[in-house]
C-alpha cells in the first residue's frame, strides 16, 4: 500500500491531492490494485486504508473464485472429453499409481476402473511395458483378461506424473497375419500346378526322349488339368475381393436347383479321384428356387470340391435337394476327416484353413467357405455346417422355392 501527496510528478499532472494505492493479491500471487484518489491533500485516514484493504481481499476473493470456476469448468470439460474419446487414457502419479481409468481404456482392455484406479500399475497393469513407452507410438503385445491384445501405446510426462493413450490394434495384427498366411498360401497354391505345368512343357519339349502318344496326351493332361486349377484359385481370389468390395452383384432370379446340381457333380466326376463316389439324392419333381443361378452353382462347386479334398481317402459325397415347408433345402455330405466343434464358427472367415501347416495333404486358399457365406448371405440365406471329428461333415442351406 502507499499514499501519494500533492507535490509528487504524478499527481501534479492529474490534479489529484492524494492517492491511496493497495494491491489486490491471492495465494501469494499480485492480481492488480485498487486506486483511491482525492483532489485535496492528507484526503485519506485509517479507516479509509482499512475499507480500501476490505475491498482489496473482496476483489482478491471474487478474481481467485472466478479462475477456480473456469478452471474447474475447464477440467470437466476434459473429463467429459475422456469419457467419449475412443483411445485408452490413464494417468499414473510419480509413485506409479494409476489414478485415472478412461471408459474406453475399461472397454479396450476388460478391466474395471475400481479395479485398476489406486492400484500400482506394477500389480493392475503386470506386463504392461511401460517403461518402453514413448512420445511415438509404439506397438506391445499385452495380457487382458479375455487374451492377449496388441496396444498402439503412447506416454507424455507432466510434473506430477505421465499420462498413458492407447489404441487396440488386435484387429489390424489379425488382419496383417491373415494377409501374410494368404501370402504364403497361395504362394504355395499356385507352385505345386506351376511346377507340374512346367515339368509337363519340358517333358513334351525335350529332343532326346521318345514319348509314346499316350504319354504326350498324358502330359497334355496334366497342363490342363493344373491350368484349370490355376484358374480356379485365381478366380477365388478375384471373387472374393469382388464380394468385399460390394463389386460382385447376386441377382435375384429363378434357378432349376435340380438341374444346377447335377451340371455341379457331373464337373466334379472329371476330375475327383477314383476312390470317390459323388451322389445326387433330389426329390422329384422339384420347385425352381428364388436365387441367383450362378450364385447358387458357385456355392454348391465350392461345397462339394472341399468335401472332396476333405476325404483323403475317398468315401461317399452326397449332394441333397429337397423340398421343405415353401423352401428347398441343400446340403453336401462326406465322410471325411470332420470338423471340430470349437472350429465350427471359424471355417467361415476368409483365408481360414483347417489344415494350415497341411499336415493332413489337404490345400486351398480358405476362400471356398468364405465364398459361400458371402454369396448366400446376398440370397437371404445362410450356411450351417454339422460335423464331428473322423465321422465327416454336412454343410447345408435352404432357398424360398418359387410357386409353380
Amino acid at each position: 500500500m502507499r499514499v501519494f501527496e500533492s507535490g509528487e510528478p504524478v499527481l501534479e499532472r492529474t490534479g489529484v491531492g492524494s492517492l491511496l494505492l493497495v494491491p489486490i493479491v491471492a495465494r501469494e500471487h499480485p492480481l492488480g490494485v485498487i486506486a483511491l484518489g482525492a483532489r485535496v491533500r492528507e484526503r485519506f485516514h485509517e479507516q479509509d486504508l482499512e475499507l480500501a484493504q476490505e475491498l482489496s481481499r473482496r476483489a482478491a476473493d471474487a478474481i481467485d473464485n472466478a479462475r477456480l470456476v473456469r478452471e474447474l469448468e475447464r477440467r470437466a470439460q476434459a473429463a467429459q472429453a475422456l469419457e467419449f474419446v475412443g483411445d485408452g487414457v490413464f494417468l499414473l502419479d510419480r509413485e506409479g499409481v494409476v489414478r485415472l481409468w478412461n471408459p474406453a481404456a475399461g472397454r479396450i482392455t476388460g478391466l474395471a476402473e475400481p479395479d485398476v484406479v489406486g492400484a500400482a500399475a506394477a500389480d493392475a497393469l503386470a506386463g504392461w511395458p511401460l517403461d518402453q513407452v514413448g512420445d511415438r507410438p509404439q506397438a506391445f503385445p499385452v495380457e487382458a483378461p479375455h487374451g492377449e491384445l496388441w496396444l498402439s501405446l503412447t506416454a507424455a510426462e507432466f510434473p506430477d506424473g505421465t499420462v498413458f493413450a492407447f489404441r487396440d490394434l488386435t484387429d489390424e495384427r489379425h488382419v496383417e497375419r491373415l494377409k501374410s498366411d494368404f501370402v504364403s498360401t497361395v504362394s504355395h497354391e499356385l507352385r505345386t500346378p506351376l511346377a507340374a505345368i512346367y515339368g509337363a512343357a519340358m517333358t513334351l519339349n525335350r529332343t532326346d526322349v521318345a514319348l509314346s502318344d499316350s504319354q504326350r496326351q498324358g502330359m497334355l493332361a496334366v497342363v490342363a488339368g493344373e491350368s484349370e486349377r490355376l484358374a480356379r484359385i485365381v478366380n477365388d481370389i478375384l471373387l472374393a475381393s469382388r464380394l468385399d468390395s460390394g463389386v460382385a452383384e447376386v441377382a435375384s432370379g429363378r434357378a432349376n436347383a435340380a438341374e444346377i446340381a447335377r451340371s455341379v457333380l457331373a464337373a466334379a466326376e472329371t476330375h475327383a479321384p477314383a476312390e470317390t463316389e459323388l451322389t445326387l439324392a433330389a426329390a422329384d419333381p422339384l420347385p425352381e428356387v428364388a436365387a441367383d443361378p450362378d450364385g447358387l452353382h458357385q456355392v454348391l462347386v465350392n461345397l462339394v470340391e472341399n468335401a472332396v479334398k476333405y476325404s483323403p481317402q475317398g468315401g461317399h459325397v452326397e449332394v441333397g435337394v429337397e423340398p421343405r415347408d415353401g423352401r428347398v433345402r441343400f446340403s453336401v455330405r462326406d465322410r471325411g476327416l470332420g470338423i471340430p466343434a470349437a472350429e465350427h464358427g471359424r471355417i467361415f472367415e476368409k483365408f481360414y484353413r483347417l489344415d494350415p501347416n497341411l499336415s493332413r495333404g489337404v490345400g486351398g486358399t480358405g476362400l471356398g467357405l468364405y465364398i459361400c457365406r458371402e454369396i448366400l448371405q446376398r440370397m437371404g440365406s445362410r450356411i450351417q455346417v454339422d460335423s464331428e471329428v473322423g465321422r465327416g461333415s454336412t454343410f447345408s442351406f435352404e432357398l424360398p422355392a418359387v410357386p409353380s
